[in-house]
């Protein structure tokens, strides 16, 4: 599994007076899809930051707002569910995230394909884990949501909330192949200068070994005592060789946790075969993984990364009205021109343009 996107959001409120078109015009943009390329693609596709953001906006949302996630996959999940596919999303935010293992289960035993759970539930489990624990950013993950292809082809879609700054991020990954170094190709955020410890980072390959190594070499009371010798050093009671300026300017929700829970590093003893496995640990939250980090930096000198790892269009309108209020009259016509193209009697013409609109768009990228 790789994370292949980061988006940075507005939060907003207030319902989606449209939402019954973005699941008709949702749907038939999906059968489209399919129906050229394959329900691989359109999984690969979603898990693509730029494309969702893209198909978005197509459906009516501002380019930069949280719903863009949260809307759009719940209307492209009842999209969907009935479509005969053979491509459905489980998950969603609140009661829907905490069920996505059992809605995951549930759909897979329905297409056939029960193999696929080992893979996708600790997929699903372990990028939340990544994108909460291993990259603190200051957004917890409240939204959840996983898209199986019946071929087996997989794409999980996090988003977390920052409730101090009214912003959202969007995680995006691709497949089930569980990866935690750099597991993102590309992110798309406004750049922001900000302290964020980031243990998927080629950079913190040092420090993630020396975790481990704590964890597995050092009793709960050795670990309190490291812990309290940096909580000394940034406080400027002791000194080392160096203390890095990231660290000292680190804002308040990155500081060394106060003491580390005795039971939660005995049990993490146990789990410390892998970063991975020690992140899967269910007592080990971001608290425990961040005081980890900051005894294998200041005490054993391994450094980590504290950079952030982060690095669109109106079809119909959106929801705020800016630029302009949506039409919803044709966004049902759009759906209905995407089914006629669908039709049999239809389907040379419809496939001439669509390859025609395809080779100029490719050249338009060069």
């Amino acid at each position: 599994m790789r994370r292949v996107g980061r988006t940075e959001l507005l939060l907003v409120e207030g319902g989606v007076p449209h939402y019954r078109e973005m699941v008709i015009l949702g749907r038939e943009i999906a059968r489209l899809v399919v129906r050229e390329y394959g329900g691989d693609f359109l999984v690969e596709r979603l898990a693509d930051p730029f494309w969702l953001s893209c198909l978005s906006c197509v459906l009516g949302f501002e380019w930069n707002t949280s719903g863009q996630t949260t809307v759009t996959v719940m209307a492209l999940k009842e999209a969907l569910r009935d479509a005969g596919l053979g491509v459905f999303i489980a998950g969603g935010k609140g009661g829907l995230m905490r069920g996505t293992s059992n809605e995951l289960r549930d759909s897979l035993r329905s297409m056939g394909r029960e193999d696929l759970a080992p893979a996708l539930l600790k997929a699903s489990t372990l990028s939340c884990k990544v994108d909460n624990n291993a990259i603190q950013d200051s957004y917890n993950v409240y939204f959840h949501s996983v898209i199986v292809s019946e071929s087996g082809a997989s794409a999980i879609i996090n988003q977390g909330m920052n409730v101090g700054v009214r912003t959202a991020r969007r995680y995006q990954w691709l497949g089930a192949d569980v990866v935690v170094e750099e597991p993102h190709t590309a992110i798309s955020s406004e750049a922001r200068e900000e302290v964020v410890l980031d243990l998927t980072s080629r950079d913190s390959r040092e420090s993630r070994e020396c975790i481990l190594e704590v964890v597995r070499d050092s009793p709960p009371a050795a670990i309190q005592s490291d812990l309290a010798m940096v909580r000394n050093v940034l406080a400027g009671q002791t000194t080392l060789d160096e203390v890095p300026r990231t660290i000292l300017s680190a804002p308040p929700h990155l500081k060394p946790p106060k003491k580390l829970d005795e039971e939660t590093l005995r049990m993490a003893k146990e789990h410390a075969e892998s970063f991975e496995s020690l992140l899967l640990c269910g007592r080990v939250g971001p608290s425990t993984i961040r005081g980890l980090a900051y005894i294998s930096e200041l005490v054993y000198g391994a450094r980590a990364s504290w950079r952030d790892p982060a690095r669109f269009a109106y079809a119909f309108g959106t929801k705020s009205g800016h630029p302009y209020p949506v039409n919803r009259r044709a966004m049902v016509e759009a759906a209905e021109t995407l089914r006629q193209a669908l039709e049999p009697s239809g389907s040379i013409a419809s496939g001439l343009m669509l390859r025609r609109l395809e080779d100029f768009m490719s050249r338009l990228e060069v």
